[in-house]
């Protein structure tokens, strides 16, 4: 997939903010780019969480100044990280924190990539609408793969509602 080229392709249909852009290709830290667009810290809120077959299912909001701006999902297969020690501190953090994916990567100076595996757009349910605090039926979404040494850390979809936020 060549990133731009979709991007490129679902502005047409959706008239995509440059901010949204950024977020839907950056293969860097989602948090690191709600900071410096919002100018504060990002912090978590868990709505859900659970273990099943040693795989972590998390759902949570991503806000800043307490505006939730970002839907995410992410699902942490814990039998990829073969290093005991590094797996327990990463299944600590993610259970008992609430602690943005991208700072925990940052903590433990872990070498990842990010692969891009979708980007569209998600109908937005009056879940997520009260979730988000938003009025849009329908916002930017992508899921991606983190990749740490070789196998997937973490597969994350998530939704922005950042429109009419910044």
């Amino acid at each position: 997939m060549i990133i731009y080229k979709e991007i490129s392709k679902l502005n047409k249909k959706f008239r995509l903010l440059n901010e949204e852009k950024i977020l839907l290709g950056t293969d860097g830290s989602v948090t690191n780019i709600l900071e410096i667009l919002f100018e504060d810290i990002c912090k978590v809120e868990t709505i859900n969480q659970k273990i099943v077959d040693n795989t972590n299912y998390r759902e949570v909001i991503l806000k800043v100044n307490d505006i939730p701006l970002v839907y995410a999902i992410s699902k942490t297969p814990f039998k990829n990280i073969e290093e005991e020690n590094l797996r327990e501190e990463i299944k600590k953090d993610l259970l008992s924190a609430d602690i943005p994916i991208g700072k925990i990567i940052r903590k433990y100076n872990l070498e990842t990539r990010r692969e891009i595996k979708s980007i569209g757009i998600a109908e937005v349910d009056e879940r997520l609408k009260t979730l988000l605090k938003t009025n849009y039926n329908q916002l930017p979404k992508r899921t991606y793969n983190i990749i740490y040494k070789n196998k997937i850390l973490m597969e994350i979809t998530e939704i922005f509602a950042i429109r009419g936020k910044l």
